[in-house]
């Protein structure tokens, strides 16, 4: 079984990560990391990180196995390509980040989270980044 997470390069894409690398540890499952901020142009959206990132030095730094896909650049729908991977990759459970929005802004823009919890096939973790009070 396959856990996925959705990483976007902000503070809740950090969380997401963390959580999901916890909890790979934890059960002893592999990680799927979908990076919601990057594209390829490899059919099967397989792409390999910086190796000086944060991201790729936590994964290999957990020891779990790990993928890395990117959206594809011939499609500007994440969510969907998210949910994609997740039934690709016999997710069994995936975990994104999420951060407050106003009606307004949630009206306007849409809401991607949303349209991962109410599309998604498994459990969706839905996990807020720390907020550090000065």
């Amino acid at each position: 079984m396959t856990i996925l997470a959705g990483y976007a390069h902000t503070p809740e894409g950090e969380a997401a990560l963390d959580h999901a690398i916890a909890l790979a540890q934890k059960d002893g499952l592999e990680l799927t990391v979908f990076d919601l901020d990057s594209t390829t142009s490899d059919a099967d959206r397989k792409f390999t990180p910086p190796t000086e990132s944060a991201p790729a030095r936590k994964l290999v730094e957990s020891g779990i196995f790990h993928r890395w896909l990117a959206r594809s650049e011939r499609s500007d729908d994440a969510p969907d390509e998210l949910l994609d991977s997740a039934q690709e990759h016999a997710a069994s459970l995936i975990v994104i980040g999420i951060r407050s929005r106003s009606r307004v802004g949630k009206f306007f823009l849409g809401s991607n989270a949303q349209r991962i919890i109410l599309g998604s096939h498994v459990p969706v973790l839905a996990v807020k980044a720390a907020h550090h009070e000065s």
